[in-house]
């Protein structure tokens, strides 16, 4: 059967498990509401995909692409106005580490748990801005050695499943059930690995700027493959090691920010920053390109991201969130991925998306890698929105 003109596009006769098409826009947008134009014209700039979520009537997925097509439309795109937690604390999560935490919101609403990039990048005000303060209730903490957690900067005792048991610890103190997870970059591994755990504990997921810490992508950024794309903001970042250090950049730079001189570790934890932060963007960013600038930031975002992935992610191999995808494939979730992220390319989100096709991709075609580029956030906006709708319309 062919489906409103897209001849080229065959589709099961019976179509017992089709629930909605999914269109994407990949020529540059310019206007970030303008993603919600979606058109039934089997233009060459569309692609249509069928989405399973098991429908059993032949007439009702044309229905649904229209009242699909009108809730994509409707959907709040804007980032919400900024708003104060309501309340904040600190929780103890061993003898060494404590974890600051915060609350902003609805505190009756639908809660929903934030994780920072990095690892190392620490929480900000604007992230509250994702969620409509009506509706949910909005959970922000800091990773063991970030933000305003303690103590600064500190790896002892700091791993990935250290991460997932303060994430659970945190959700039993604050006494709440389940939760809608949403994570970007090293965000986006911390909400797989979590979700993987304790699937019964996730309502659903928006996942931004895929990281799976694999081999080929800590080898892209930090061993010479982005620099074909970055050589100027490249240059410094391999000038601070020497012509006989340069085989591994990542343990290059781990003998620095673990030095004994904190001042070696100073240097090297700005030059790693500043690598990224001029990435990190499409277009330059100079504010975010100054948090380079910052030593205690800089200090915690490059020692624990080092940390990370000089032990890949601590790991037992480069495919486990891969190959995990089962554990939480009836989960909702939408993947929002810049086109020409640098930092994390698309291959990792891509290669999620052939293991996952339940979940929602969304490809933005004029962004990186940035949570805070106008496509991006765009679409993380209305991600979110359309989880609330589910939510509303099933009760949960």
């Amino acid at each position: 059967m062919k489906v409103l003109g897209f001849n080229s596009i065959p589709i099961n006769t019976t179509l017992s498990t089709l629930s909605h098409f999914q269109l994407f826009h990949f020529p540059p947008l310019h206007n970030p509401s303008s993603s919600n134009n979606f058109t039934i014209s089997g233009r060459k700039k569309l692609v249509l995909r069928a989405q399973n979520l098991g429908y059993k009537s032949e007439e009702q997925p044309v229905i649904d692409l229209m009242d699909s097509e009108k809730e994509v439309m409707e959907l709040n795109r804007n980032l919400y106005q900024n708003i104060e937690p309501y309340g904040t604390g600190f929780l103890k999560v061993s003898d060494i580490h404590t974890i600051y935490w915060e609350q902003s919101g609805n505190p009756s609403g639908h809660p929903v748990v934030f994780l920072h990039g990095g690892p190392g990048g620490g929480t900000a005000p604007s992230n509250r801005r994702f969620f409509d303060p009506d509706f949910y209730r909005i959970i922000l903490f800091d990773q063991r050695g970030s933000g305003k957690s303690t103590p600064h900067a500190c790896l002892e005792e700091n791993t990935t499943q250290h991460l997932i048991d303060d994430i659970e610890k945190l959700r039993e103190h604050l006494e709440i059930p389940e939760w809608q997870v949403f994570g970007g970059s090293w965000g986006s591994t911390l909400a797989l690995a979590y979700s993987q755990a304790h699937p019964d504990k996730v309502t659903g997921m928006v996942l931004r700027g895929i990281f799976l810490v694999r081999k080929k992508e800590i080898d892209w950024f930090y061993e010479g493959g982005a620099a074909a794309i970055y050589p100027d903001a490249w240059e410094p970042f391999r000038d601070l090691i020497p012509e006989n250090e340069r085989g591994s950049f990542l343990h290059a730079y781990e003998k620095r920010l673990n030095s004994d001189d904190l001042e070696t570790q100073y240097a090297a934890a700005r030059a790693w920053t500043k690598w990224e932060m001029m990435t990190a963007h499409l277009l330059p960013n100079e504010e975010n390109i100054k948090r380079g600038d910052d030593d205690k930031f800089s200090l915690a975002f490059a020692r624990i991201e080092n940390h990370y992935f000089v032990n890949q992610g601590f790991f037992p191999r480069d495919s486990f969130l891969l190959d995990n995808v089962d554990k939480i494939r009836h989960i909702n979730t939408t993947i929002v991925q810049g086109r020409y992220d640098v930092c994390c390319p698309m291959m990792s989100a891509w290669e999620l998306h052939k293991v996952w096709p339940e979940a929602d991709f969304k490809v933005v075609p004029d962004a990186g890698h940035s949570a805070n580029e106008p496509g991006i956030a765009a679409e993380l906006v209305a991600a979110n929105e359309r989880l609330k709708n589910i939510i509303k319309k099933t009760g949960l």
